[in-house]
């Protein structure tokens, strides 16, 4: 499980390639109001949370931007420090940033 942590004073991750069926974790140790996930090459469907909990690949608890360059911009529901979760059955190339 890959796992990163974005600090208060920088904008996102970029350019992360996710491993087919592993969980992988952005921490924003800060309350951010909105977060953007952005799939870069469209490889395959990116299924996510932004209130930590543990996406699944067709979950239906989970968010899902298409296998197709596209991307999501949500507000997390929650309060405090904002964890993103991502997972996909493939390995496509992704970013996530703070809005």
């Amino acid at each position: 499980m890959a796992s990163y942590t974005v600090e208060a004073d920088e904008w996102g991750v970029h350019g992360i390639t996710l491993e087919a069926g592993t969980v992988c974790t952005v921490h924003f140790p800060d309350d951010v109001d909105e977060v953007e996930v952005l799939s870069h090459d469209g490889v395959a469907a990116i299924y996510f949370t932004v209130d930590s909990s543990e996406p699944a690949v067709e979950g239906r608890a989970s968010r899902v931007l298409p296998a197709a360059i596209s991307s999501a911009q949500v507000e997390p529901p929650t309060a405090g420090p904002t964890v993103v979760k991502l997972i996909s059955a493939g390995t496509p190339k992704v970013s996530v940033t703070r809005t």
